[in-house]
């Protein structure tokens, strides 16, 4: 799934960062891997542990959203007052979003 919104900037807590990228490369190094992400203007490297997904955003399936699941919302009130949101982030396995 493509980056939207590309770039490294601050986030919604102190001393945090958002990176919306595509990732470049992927580097094992023995139960570490470093991935390198690209965005327009720049890019990123950060060391993982094997098992870490980090923040994974993929396509998934309507039955994910279920009550109770996490969730993160990025909606727009449209002219007639109602709500749209052109997509929903659901955390599984663990994982809260934003990841």
């Amino acid at each position: 799934m493509p980056a939207t919104g590309e770039g490294h900037r601050d986030w919604d807590k102190p001393n945090s960062k958002m990176t919306n990228a595509n990732v470049a490369d992927i580097v094992g190094m023995g139960k570490d891997h470093v991935m390198t992400v690209k965005y327009k203007g720049g890019r990123e490297e950060s060391a993982r542990d094997a098992a870490d997904r980090g923040g994974v955003v993929c396509a998934g399936e309507q039955a994910e959203l279920k009550p109770g699941a996490p969730v993160f919302i990025n909606a727009e009130r449209r002219a007639d007052g109602t709500l749209a949101a052109p997509r929903v982030n659901v955390g599984m396995n663990g994982q809260v979003p934003p990841m």
